[in-house]
Formats: structure tokens, sequence, C-alpha cells
């Protein structure tokens, strides 16, 4: 005869292996999703023109890269998130400098040649390169990172004309690929944090 004792004991271990099982299956699920980078497909290699010659992303490889596409006449939001990038530098510790890099690709191709855009990127900071080229070349970066701009004449402006643009910076990981995206209205603060956790891996 089977005695209450008996069946329960098994039962118990059982009830507690399966709890195991599932709580263990659980936290590997959601640790598996949140290792899944959502930017997976957003941006890739590039080559463009600077002062100094051609820049390729792959140049970068093994460095954390802070990515901005704007144009150097803008008014507010190029000058704004430059310097916000440059405040991200001076938070960062010398060894963590070492291993980030800006870079601010112009959209405005028949102002900004690559001397313009090289000098007004390092006016910001010297890690923060600038970088133009052909109407049809950046055409083809800003397409790969899903950047939108577009020519507005103004009449009544001694420039001719603006540039509405995206505003985003594209924080690219050691792997060359986009690992987070940083809106406009963001603080240094939190952008630094988000560019050691790229760091960090």
């Amino acid at each position: 005869m089977i005695t209450t004792k008996t069946w329960r004991l098994p039962l118990l271990v059982l009830l507690c292996a399966t709890a195991i099982g599932l709580g263990a299956g659980v936290w590997l699920q959601q640790r598996g999703s949140q290792a899944v980078n959502p930017y997976e497909k957003l941006g890739g290699d590039f080559t463009l023109a600077s002062a100094h010659g051609p820049v390729s992303l792959s140049d970068y490889r093994n460095k954390v890269v802070m990515l901005f596409f704007g144009y150097t006449s803008c008014p507010d939001v190029c000058p704004t998130d430059l310097a916000r990038m440059s405040a991200v530098f001076d938070q960062l510790s010398d060894a963590e400098t070492k291993r980030v890099v800006g870079m601010f690709v112009s959209v405005d191709t028949d102002r900004d040649t690559p001397e313009h855009a090289t000098k007004y990127a390092a006016f910001f900071h010297k890690r923060i390169m600038g970088l133009s080229g052909s109407a049809e070349a950046v055409a083809a970066v800003a397409k790969q990172y899903y950047v939108l701009y577009q020519r507005v004449d103004t009449e009544d402006s001694a420039l001719g004309y603006t540039l509405d643009h995206s505003a985003t910076t594209y924080l690219i990981g050691p792997k060359g690929k986009v690992r987070d995206l940083v809106r406009h209205r963001v603080e240094a603060q939190e952008m630094a944090e988000a560019v050691r956790t790229v760091l960090a891996g």
C-alpha cells in the first residue's frame, strides 16, 4: 500500500524541478531578448571625404562612433548637438575618450566642402571629424541610416536656403553596428552614459 508520505515527496520534487525549469526558461528568454540589437539592420559601412582624405566608418572598428548628420550653416540644431557631443568627450575619462570618435556628415553638398566640414566639426572638439562628398555619396549614406533632409528655399535669407533634417545621433559600437539612437533633447550626461554602455559591450 502506498502511503501519503510516499507519493508526496516525489510530487514535491517534481513540482520544484518544474518551477525551477520554468523560471530558468523565462530568465534565459528575457536575457536573450535583451541581447538582441534592435538596430542591427540599420546603417553600415561608408566612405566619405574629409580635409585629410577619405574616411571610412570601418577605419574605426574597435571604437565607439558618435555619428550626426547636419550642415555647417544650420542655425541651431547642429551647433547644439555638436556642442553636446563635445560635452560628452569632456565627461569621459582619458581612457574612454581614446576609444570614442565623433563624425559629422554634412548633407549640404552644395556649400560644405570636405575642408569646410572638417574645420567646422573640429571647432567643437578635436575628436569630431567633419565629412562631406558628392550629393550622390551623401544621399547613399543618409539612406543607409534613414536620415531625412530637404532643401528649403528662403528668399528673405542671405543664405538663400536652409535644410530641414533629422536630428539624431547614432551610437555605433566597436563592431560597426548601430547600438543606440540619441535624440536631440537628451542631455550630455545621459548621452555620456549611453556611450559608456556601448563601450562596455
